[in-house]
């Protein structure tokens, strides 16, 4: 991977930036890479000497790696934290590493999210936060044989505004909140475990034999639908959006100066600076070619 330096940040957080100490350890894939897409990790892989980030744009997992030093020197007797977990699966080692597990009658689960307003106040929607914590509690009980009794989200709120908080009760109502996750069974636990290292086998396997890789899912590419724009005729901004076009019309009615536009749905993690690989695959360039995109 190759770093720019587009704003001239100062040559520090570009050192921070380059002298990024994450390791897996000896493991074959992590569990954040588990539970992602097999075509990026395996596009990331391919292309890992001609992505290029700009600094800028690292900024936040630099403060999240800052947070992590932070938080370990903050536990007490009770505190765990930033333990890393291996175990086999099927003939690849996995291995996590958990922010923080709170030891008292069980463990309790942690992890430290930099992330939106829009996140916490959708978070029933993160499925990946779900996928990733649950996997957590399997390697606490497969590897150290201790019940998970709880798992939390700590979101510390990156764009978090305290007039939004004073005028919306839906608005985040502080900075930082703490969300808690759904809980699987042990055995839920191990199936998808399992069924995630299957997934990522069989993609290695059609990589090595230079076979189409597996496309990512609507899921993992956050697909957002079309929607219908209520506006003012050669206004930009709508007054209303719906998910139907017969929504859309019933609103408008027959009010002669609005009008109806078709906003086409597009895979929101696919775009921008989300996926570091969309360059690179031909599942998005196809979508792009079919949409008229550039």
């Amino acid at each position: 991977m190759r770093y720019t330096n587009k704003h001239q940040l100062p040559q520090t957080l570009v050192n921070l930036t380059e002298r990024d100490g994450y390791t897996k350890g000896h493991a074959r894939i992590s569990v954040t890479t588990l539970i992602g897409s097999p075509r990026v990790s395996i596009l990331r892989a391919r292309h890992d000497d001609e992505i290029e980030v700009d600094v800028a744009d690292g900024i936040w997992a630099l403060v999240g790696r800052a947070l992590h030093h932070v938080a370990e020197a903050g536990a007490d007797e009770q505190h765990l934290s930033e333990e890393r977990l291996f175990t086999d699966v099927n003939g690849w080692t996995i291995s996590g590493g958990i922010d923080l597990q709170i030891l008292s009658d069980g463990v309790s689960i942690l992890d430290y999210k930099f992330t939106s307003a829009w996140a916490v106040m959708n978070a029933e929607d993160k499925s990946d936060w779900e996928w990733q914590l649950n996997v957590y509690a399997w390697l606490v009980r497969r590897v150290k044989g201790m019940e998970v009794k709880r798992l939390q989200i700590c979101a510390l709120i990156r764009d978090w505004r305290r007039r939004e908080a004073e005028l919306k009760s839906t608005y985040p109502q502080a900075p930082a909140q703490v969300i808690d996750i759904p809980l699987w069974s042990y055995e839920q636990q191990t199936a998808f475990v399992e069924e995630r290292v299957r997934v990522h086998q069989e993609a290695a396997a059609a990589a090595s034999l230079e076979h189409d890789l597996p496309e990512c899912t609507d899921e993992e590419r956050w697909i957002r639908g079309d929607k219908w724009a209520v506006k003012k005729r050669g206004a930009k901004r709508a007054i209303r959006v719906f998910d139907s076009e017969a929504e859309a019309n019933a609103f408008r009615g027959e009010v002669f100066d609005m009008e109806v536009e078709h906003r086409k749905g597009e895979p929101i993690r696919c775009t921008g600076n989300y996926c570091r690989v969309n360059q690179f695959c031909d599942q998005y360039q196809n979508w792009l070619v079919n949409q008229g995109g550039e």
